[in-house]
């Protein structure tokens, strides 16, 4: 163990001054230059930010202006206010893997958040797609015979399920489940006087150039004509927050 030497010192002359030692430690950083930095940075961020948005809701004006297509929603379920200016109008198929995980994942929300509170219009539109979902067709024209007994929801929210599954009997069964008259659902489903205006939502999707299922269309609805003028469209199950952020711009341009 070291303990403290008492010893006294002999007095001894002066040394010569010697230059102050320069640290040789590595120098901190400069905390000053990085916050100015980093405010710069944030300030560049948020500029370019409100440019984006700038920019995409000045083209949402300029769409509107300009005369985009339009979507006639004669005959279409619908859901929201109809004081609501802003529509989603859904084009789908009720096998297709994709329309059945927005339907589970990403509808309730934007029910819950836009469709629900009135701020948006919602039309849902047939393109069941042969090539792959042979069998799809029957299960919209069983939606059409559900919206001529006023009960479309009941059985369309039954209706997303896999490929194949929707066989005659799988199909009366569910309409069943969802309370319609099974005499009157039975009469409209061998009638299939609903494969027409199927043929022609499908055909539509095409012309307004969708390319897949589910693809999707915001736009500013006339109420007059019920019709809606396409500003945006969305192709495939987009997580929320695609359609949250497109919503907006079309809500903040009606505004």
């Amino acid at each position: 163990m070291t303990t403290e030497d008492t010893t006294p010192t002999p007095p001894s002359l002066p040394a010569p001054a010697a230059p102050v030692p320069v640290p040789t430690t590595p120098a901190g950083p400069n905390w000053a230059l990085l916050a100015f930095i980093t405010a710069v940075g944030a300030l560049i961020v948020s500029g370019l930010t409100w440019l984006q948005v700038t920019r995409a809701i000045d083209g949402l004006a300029l769409a509107s202006q300009a005369g985009g297509p339009t979507i006639d929603l004669a005959d279409a379920p619908t859901l929201g206010s109809e004081s609501a200016t802003i529509a989603l109008v859904e084009f789908s198929d009720y096998e297709c893997p994709f329309c059945i995980r927005h339907f589970q994942q990403t509808m309730p929300k934007l029910a819950s958040t836009y469709i629900n509170t009135g701020r948006v219009f919602y039309a849902f539109r047939d393109w069941p797609v042969d090539e792959l979902h042979p069998q799809s067709i029957r299960a919209h024209e069983a939606a059409h015979c559900a919206l001529e007994q006023h009960k479309f929801w009941e059985l369309h929210t039954r209706l997303f399920s896999s490929p194949g599954s929707h066989t005659p009997e799988l199909l009366t069964n569910t309409a069943r489940d969802a309370g319609l008259d099974m005499a009157t659902f039975s009469a409209c489903i061998d009638a299939k006087r609903s494969d027409a205006a199927i043929r022609r939502t499908s055909q539509q999707a095409v012309e307004l150039g969708a390319t897949g299922t589910p693809a999707f269309f915001v736009g500013i609805r006339d109420r007059r004509t019920n019709t809606v003028r396409v500003l945006k469209a969305l192709a495939g199950a987009q997580p929320f927050e695609v359609f949250a952020q497109t919503l907006d711009l079309a809500l903040a341009r009606v505004r």
